[in-house]
């Protein structure tokens, strides 16, 4: 991971969290990355902390969207990871194999035009009531 140059602000923001005493306070960080494309297909990210993905899952086949939060697994080091490292639960939505495919990931074809505003929604959507669920579980 020490590699990996796109986590500098997620690196930042859980090494602040955790030297001011709030991280014991976060209950739940929700990444959403790369899931705006066509014929989008988020598996389950394997280092995402269990209840919360599975909370997320649950929530997405309840809302009818179980073909695009589908129940394989991959794993992707990405922004999720330095919260995992502190402690706090995290979990990383992300289509990574399926925009990197396409050909146009970071190119000038990088366009609005590749992006689903019916998927934007959907994963808004899920997000929203998951939250929602997060919500009613630490009352």
């Amino acid at each position: 991971m020490e590699g990996v140059h796109s986590v500098y602000g997620s690196r930042e923001l859980a090494a602040r969290l955790a030297l001011s005493g709030d991280a014991k306070r976060v209950r739940a960080t929700i990444l959403a990355d790369m899931v705006g494309q066509y014929n989008l297909r988020i598996m389950r990210e394997s280092d995402s902390t269990k209840w919360l993905t599975d909370l997320i899952w649950r929530t997405a086949a309840s809302l009818g969207y179980q073909d695009i939060f589908v129940s394989n697994q991959s794993q992707v080091d990405d922004d999720h990871q330095p919260f995992l490292k502190r402690g706090i639960p995290a979990v990383d939505i992300i289509d990574l194999d399926g925009y990197i495919n396409l050909g146009y990931w970071h190119t000038p074809q990088d366009t609005l035009d590749k992006i689903s505003p019916r998927n934007l929604a959907i994963v808004g959507h899920v997000i929203l009531e998951s939250v929602n669920a997060l919500e009613n579980r630490f009352r």
